[in-house]
């Protein structure tokens, strides 16, 4: 049986991003931080796409990676730190990728076939996560405040 570390190594390569290796718990935000402050009831979307519907994986795609390189989530090699909804992720912590040609984040799809994760910078400066909000994916964009 595969342990929970491995199953969401084999997810993150399975979208087609470069497993670089598990970072696990580094400087804020925390993956709970993160979730936190991605999943709060006052935060808004910088865009939206229907759950279903025709280009939906596309277009999902296309939006997060517009936002992670605008707020550059994505370093200039193409490394970020990711958690998604798989269990045992906020154990693991963050896991460290790199964006491929074959990457694509609508097939980072949980236990309930939902698209959900958060692309995190290096830094911790920034995070670009997406979310199931009843009928939609929403891509929300923070700015997290630098560790004190």
């Amino acid at each position: 049986m595969k342990s929970h570390e491995q199953v969401l190594l084999d997810k993150l390569r399975a979208s087609g991003l470069e497993v670089i290796g598990v970072e696990g718990v580094v400087s804020p935000p925390s993956v709970g931080q993160a979730w936190k402050a991605v999943a709060n009831f006052e935060v808004s979307p910088v865009a939206k796409t229907p759950l279903v519907g025709t280009g939906t994986a596309q277009r999902l795609n296309s939006l997060w990676l517009e936002h992670a390189e605008e707020s550059s989530v994505i370093a200039e090699d193409g490394s970020f730190l990711v958690t998604v909804v798989s269990t045992g992720s906020h154990e693991i912590g963050w896991v460290r990728v790199r964006w491929t040609s074959d990457a694509d984040v609508s097939r980072l799809v949980d236990d309930q076939e939902q698209v959900e994760f958060i692309g995190r910078s290096l830094s911790g400066h920034h995070l670009v996560g997406v979310t199931t909000e009843e009928y939609d994916y929403w891509v929300v964009s923070l700015p997290m405040a630098p560790p004190a």
